[in-house]
This record gives structure tokens, sequence and C-alpha cells, in this order.
């Protein structure tokens, strides 16, 4: 059996972003693969990395893996590694390691075969940003999972020093039940509404009236969350003021948080669905399963009545996400505009008077509450203003 040497040059795509300045875009190189005479069934095989793949996986929001595959070209059969031993890391450098065929029951003719390494990909879907080092920290670490913990997240943790976010995958859909708009990215959605334990360990205050830890943080206006409109004005100027709540989550995490488009926020309430609520129903009744408005106020879901309660106290739609109903109205990144037929990725106008609120309050009564209602305010907060922020990937 004789020796075989294979050099493939095969490029982790990936899309860089403004937020982490990398050297060059990651990439598998210098591949090489010999079998080892006499033949023992083992495969010594190295490669080449260039660039940061763990910092790319971040941006992107993906989980990495080493891909090593036989492709016999003579049987056309393709065989994935399982068996192997040595250094198949991903980061900058070279490494060299063992595939051990016999133990897979593999056998090739040397002559008929190309070894391929890659780095093979897998959506996260769920993004969690640590904030229990709170306001005095310098950066908040960013994890990902591909399915809730043990218990789930409808948790304190989640709802106090753990922001999570569910992704959220591009589609097309019935805005307003009217309007074919089409999302060509996806996105991470806040789970829950920012609760005010969240907004205090990073802003080091609460501005809340009616005080909570996991109830959602309110009386907080647009400019409070993202900058004030006359220097950070969505969508002429995209950046954020990095003393506001998605600025410094911005800056701690280096990742692009913010609001959401009015677009985002609908497609993430709806969750396929084209009713009134996202349970599929249009009732008063079915309003009642899904968040806290002006008529359920007493009925004491998360130990509070009279106005907001505790985030995730009713039923979440099938995203996971609770709240899109309800408890309080969110701030979206549009000015009001008016809406069209054949959107795609719909920022709002570039100028207006009022921005854009979602999902009606607890004081607001049902048909405020709907997927479709549009709500228009000026820079001011109110006891039923909240948010929940977004990321929207590469």
């Amino acid at each position: 059996m004789k020796s075989i040497f294979i050099t493939l040059a095969l490029a982790v795509t990936v899309a860089v972003t403004s937020f982490t300045a990398l050297a060059a875009t990651p990439t598998i190189t210098g591949v090489t693969a010999q079998q080892r005479y006499p033949w023992n069934g083992k495969v010594d095989i190295s490669y080449t990395v260039t660039g940061d793949i763990a910092a790319e996986a971040k941006q992107r929001a993906v989980f990495t893996s080493l891909k090593v595959t036989a492709i016999d070209k003579v049987a056309n059969t393709t065989n994935i590694a399982t068996q192997l031993s040595g250094d198949t890391a991903l980061t900058a450098g070279t490494h060299k390691f063992v595939w051990d065929m016999n133990a897979e029951g593999l056998t090739f003719k040397s002559s008929n075969v190309v070894f391929n390494v890659s780095c093979e990909t897998t959506p996260a879907t769920y993004c969690v940003i640590d904030l229990s080092a709170g306001a005095n920290a310098t950066s908040y670490p960013v994890t990902y999972l591909a399915e809730p913990p043990s218990g789930g997240f409808n948790v304190d943790a989640y709802k106090t020093s753990k922001l999570v976010l569910k992704r959220i995958e591009a589609g097309t859909f019935m805005m307003g039940g009217l309007y074919n708009v089409t999302l060509t990215k996806p996105y991470y959605c806040g789970v829950f509404e920012v609760t005010q334990k969240q907004y205090e360990l990073v802003m080091g205050n609460n501005p809340s009236s009616a005080k909570g830890d996991m109830r959602p943080v309110e009386t907080v206006s647009w400019n409070m969350i993202h900058g004030h409109v006359s220097i950070y004005n969505w969508p002429t100027v995209t950046s954020v003021d990095p003393s506001k709540f998605v600025g410094r989550l911005q800056s701690h995490t280096g990742l692009n948080f913010d609001l959401p488009t009015e677009a985002q926020w609908e497609y993430a309430c709806r969750a396929g669905t084209t009713s009134a609520y996202n349970n599929g129903g249009a009732s008063e009744d079915d309003l009642k399963l899904l968040g806290r408005y002006i008529g359920n106020l007493s009925d004491n879901k998360g130990g509070y009545s009279g106005a907001h309660t505790v985030v995730g106290s009713y039923l979440p739609n099938a995203f996971g996400l609770y709240d899109m109903h309800g408890n309080v109205c969110e701030w979206c990144l549009d000015y009001d505009g008016i809406l069209v037929d054949g959107m795609t990725d719909p920022q709002g106008p570039s100028s207006g008077v009022y921005r854009i609120r979602r999902g009606g309050g607890w004081d607001g009564d049902a048909t405020f509450c709907t997927s479709s209602n549009r709500d228009q305010y000026e820079w001011n907060d109110g006891s039923s203003f909240g948010f929940r922020i977004v990321r929207t990937l590469p």
C-alpha cells in the first residue's frame, strides 16, 4: 500500500462584522494525508488553520467541529471519520491527528481516495448573555446552547442575571395580516421582555414605577434604550449610544444587540400564525392565556395584580417567546411609516415624529394587544413602556 499526500484549500465561509476586527477570514489549508506503510489501518493527517474560527463562531452564533471524510472516487462513497486521536483543534496554527480506519472497518486503495478536512458549523438555537458581573463589568460572557437547560428558561436565573434569546429563522409572513414581507436574515429575539433586574445589572439603576426584579423594566424611553434620536437616528444612523442599554450590551459583548425592527417584532410575535393572537385565537379568552392586559389585571399571575407582572407568567408562542401580547408595550427601531406589499427587510422611514411600539401593555384593552396593532409614540416614557432585544445575524 503506497502513501498518498493530498493538499486541499478549504475555506470556512464566514462573514466578518464590524464588532470584531479579525486579521483574516478563517480558513483551513495545507491538508496532507499519509497512509502508514506497512498499512496498519491508520492515516496521519495534518492541516493548518489561519484566522480565528472561534471568534467567527461567536459572531455567526454557530457551533463548530472538525469534519474529516474519505472519498472513494472509484466506489463513489464518502465515509465520515469518527475514530480520531490527536490534535483536532480549530485554533490558529498547524494540527496533526490520526484516523484509525481499521477501527471503523474501512479499507481503501490509496490511489482511489481523497481525504478531506473541513470545519462543520451548526446554528445555535439559544444565545445567553451573563449579566451577573453587573454595571461595573468590562464584559459580559456570551454562550450558545443547542437546547434549553434542564428545567427550561422560565426560571428566576433567566429573568435576573442571565438574558436569553431564541434564534428565529428568516422567512416570509403577512405583516398586519395584509402585506407580504420577507426577512432574509436569521436573528435572535429575547425570550422575555427585559426585566428590571437585568436593566439594573447593565445600567446601575431601575427607572420602573412598579418595582419587581422579574417584572419588565418600564418607564424607559426609546432614547434611554438606543440613544438620543438627534444623534442616533435609526435607520440613517445604525450605531447606538455606548452609554445606553443596547450600547453597553454591544460594547460588553462585541455583538450587535439592539431593539427589533417592527417587522422582526411581528414575525417573532406571530410565530407562524395569522390570527389576532399567537395561540391561533381571536377572543379575549385567548388573550387571557397569553399576557397581562386590562381585562385580566386581577388574576394575580406572577404574584402581581393591578399592573404588569413577572415575565413568563402566561403561555409562550410557538417560538417559545413570552409576553408578546400585553404586560408592557415594546419599543421597536422604526419610525411610524406606511406599510406596503412586497417589502424585504424593512427598516421604516428615515425620519418622522413617532417611533413604533408593539404588543400592547397591561393598561390597554384587547385590541391594542393583537399581533398586528401598531402604536406610535414620541420619545417619552411611561409605566407601560418596555422592550426586548434582538440580534440580527450576518
